[in-house]
């Protein structure tokens, strides 16, 4: 055999290079996660964020447990068209984990209203992502678990406005004894109205959280978004609200902050009625 043919038997006999990765393009940053993608149809929600054997980004503390925890209520909830589609943990560097997720291509809803204030949607179209909301929370509900944390930040927004929940990193499962350590933003959050702060039930915090969110959507901006923090807080604990002239869910809004309704259920029944009178 010629010299030629033993480098040329030498150089296929070596072994190919890993392919390296393209670099992760983060598209949100939360209270303790990076959210990343590489493919533009999944994300990678995690606290360090590692690009062909490189720490990228690192949050500096772990959340292990929270992700754990998020895995969990994603695998027990399973398949449904109103909750982000999750396709488990993945380790991404020894002993770091990261949660994979269906990637939302509008984002959340309150970034795609930051980006569209002008461009408000028909008032069917946001009543029916309102509906898309309630549906998805009755569901969770009917699934034994809670919230602990909806917004229209963690509200997201795919093709043809459809909205799916995520973000259950706080959730409560039933039987799992996890920790009730997660509270609603501000202007999601039900005022105590006399009660003390652990005494106020879970249901009634997701449901008014639910007339906020339905509020954010119709009147497409936050409530009391012209105020910060504080005076919001100071405006809920003296039992004032946004006004709600003109708004066609009104009633439904002013239920959900009145404690007037049970369940979700009864808010998505009370949405498909206001829907069909709007057509």
């Amino acid at each position: 055999m010629s010299d030629l043919s033993n480098v040329r038997q030498a150089l296929t006999a070596q072994p190919k290079s890993p392919m390296r990765q393209a670099k992760p393009k983060v598209i949100a940053v939360g209270t303790t996660c990076y959210v990343t993608t590489t493919d533009n149809k999944t994300v990678l929600k995690g606290y360090q964020v590692w690009s062909n054997g490189d720490l990228v980004y690192d949050y500096g503390a772990t959340c292990e447990e929270r992700l754990a925890r998020e895995a969990k209520i994603y695998k027990h909830l399973g398949r449904h068209p109103q909750i982000l589609t999750c396709f488990g943990l993945e380790e991404v560097h020894t002993g770091v984990h990261s949660l994979r997720l269906e990637m939302a291509p509008l984002g959340s809803i309150r970034a795609y209203i930051q980006k569209n204030v002008t461009s408000l949607p028909t008032i069917q179209h946001r009543l029916q992502m309102a509906l898309d909301v309630a549906i998805g929370l009755s569901y969770v509900h009917l699934r034994g678990a809670m919230s602990c944390d909806l917004s229209c930040a963690n509200l997201f927004l795919f093709d043809g406005l459809q909205v799916k929940l995520g973000d259950f990193g706080g959730a409560l499962l039933d039987g799992c004894g996890f920790e009730w350590d997660q509270t609603h933003e501000s202007r999601y959050q039900l005022p105590s109205r006399g009660r003390e702060y652990y005494e106020v039930p879970h249901m009634k915090r997701e449901l008014f959280s639910l007339g906020s969110a339905i509020y954010e959507i119709t009147a497409w901006k936050k409530p009391f978004s012209e105020l910060n923090d504080d005076e919001d807080n100071e405006k809920y604990a003296k039992g004032e609200f946004p006004l709600l002239d003109g708004n066609v869910a009104k009633h439904i809004i002013r239920n959900c902050w009145d404690e007037g309704y049970a369940t979700a259920e009864e808010v998505a029944n009370d949405l498909k009625s206001c829907e069909w009178s709007c057509i």
